[in-house]
């Protein structure tokens, strides 16, 4: 494959000690195809829940980027992430969203891959192949490493990538920890869908951004009747939590409750007022796909099960009444970032500059700022200035050697 031109470095578009990010990397197509390459086919990217595949033989269909895999549950139980594409041709050779098989076949040709992969079908294998294809050689391509934590799923095609253990982090680990003390953790079934016309960065940063609430969630605060409560919860006191590799996360004291974590890239966005997480996977650099998934104790009884679904269909998704609101300013900020005349403008995210100190003093087993307003851009510079030199390093070692330890932000 052939890559992108690189340019002579990403971080030009984003100067961190000023606050200001340059649209370009909303809009621009190559720097989305750099993307694609630099960011998403190293990171460790979300997949789904382990309640998801419980059973021998049951598979979720999803994305590692633009990369359409299968993760399935094998007979000894191992979890493997599959691309769904056949070494033959390339057809697809699953086309279900979930489900139990014990193989997948493809349509073009008949070629056959068992629950891990292995090529178990070759129609004309002796009379047209001679019997001479190594099957060991032609099954599915796997993900280069899968790991589960918490019950989630990460996987990553880079060999070459750090354990997920110290991909997280510590500030990852915390963060991923609280938000998922719950008790047993499941899915309810089902993932609300939608496809916004926006970059996916601009969804990303979202995640963590407390200064829309009381303006693009006006309609939607007063209809719940808590618009005065959220409009002074925006300039109270809280912690920044910065992580490794660009991850972020809010809490009101040292000792939790997380409130939203963004697990880099592509969010994982947790978001702990509808017990929900998001998936928010690239489609272009003017798209992307919404997934929301909503969590409950295994043990919770129907009515609180029912809450809760109902708590996520009502606020999130095409028809929500938060994400409504959120995706028509994401749409209409990544627009903004086309044409050539408003280009010339560099984004402002100032707010907090200059004031809070990062702390890394081993009280806490994370790199924090303390005492911020919880609305501030401390989350999104830190996420920015982490995208440049994921864009910016050639490889992991380079990465490694590049990267700013939160501590030092």
């Amino acid at each position: 494959m052939v890559s992108a031109e690189k340019v002579d470095s990403y971080s030009k578009y984003v100067d961190y000690d000023n606050g200001l990010i340059d649209r370009k990397i909303m809009s621009d197509p190559e720097i989305y195809k750099q993307e694609m390459e630099r960011i998403f086919a190293r990171a460790w990217l979300f997949l789904c829940h382990e309640s998801q595949i419980p059973n021998a033989g049951d598979f979720f269909q999803t994305y590692m980027g633009e990369d359409r895999v299968i993760v399935s549950r094998a007979r000894d139980m191992s979890i493997n992430v599959l691309l769904n594409t056949c070494p033959h041709r390339g057809n697809m050779v699953c086309r279900q969203d979930s489900g139990n098989t014990s193989s997948f076949m493809c349509a073009y040709h008949g070629w056959t891959f068992d629950s891990s992969g292995s090529l178990i079908g070759l129609p004309g294998s002796k009379g047209l192949f001679h019997g001479t294809l190594d099957r060991e050689k032609w099954g599915l391509r796997r993900a280069a490493q899968v790991e589960s934590y918490n019950g989630f799923i990460f996987a990553t095609l880079d060999p070459k990538a750090p354990t997920f253990h110290d991909y997280l982090g510590p500030a990852g680990r915390f963060s991923m920890d609280a938000f998922t003390d719950y008790g047993e953790l499941e899915v309810i079934p089902g993932v609300i869908k939608h496809r916004v016309p926006c970059n996916w960065k601009m969804a990303m940063e979202n995640t963590t951004d407390y200064y829309h609430v009381s303006v693009a969630h006006v309609a939607a605060l007063n209809l719940m009747g808590v618009f005065e409560l959220l409009e002074e919860d925006m300039e109270r006191p809280g912690v920044v939590i910065l992580g490794d590799y660009g991850h972020v996360a809010d809490a009101t004291t040292h000792d939790g409750p997380v409130r939203h974590v963004n697990i880099f890239p592509n969010a994982l966005g947790f978001v702990e007022t509808y017990q929900s997480f998001i998936v928010r996977h690239p489609r272009g650099p003017m798209e992307t796909e919404m997934w929301y998934f909503s969590l409950v104790d295994k043990n919770a009884t129907p009515e609180h099960r029912e809450s809760i679904r109902l708590r996520a269909a009502r606020n999130l998704g095409p028809a929500g009444l938060i994400e409504q609101e959120d995706a028509e300013n994401w749409e209409l900020s990544s627009k903004a970032s086309q044409s050539t005349a408003m280009r010339r403008s560099a984004l402002n995210y100032q707010m907090g500059l200059g004031h809070g100190t990062v702390r890394d003093d081993g009280v806490t087993p994370y790199a924090r700022i303390d005492d911020e307003p919880i609305a501030n851009d401390h989350y999104m510079r830190w996420g920015y200035r982490s995208w440049a030199e994921w864009m910016d390093a050639d490889d992991w070692p380079m990465l490694e050697q590049i990267r700013t330890n939160p501590g030092e932000a």
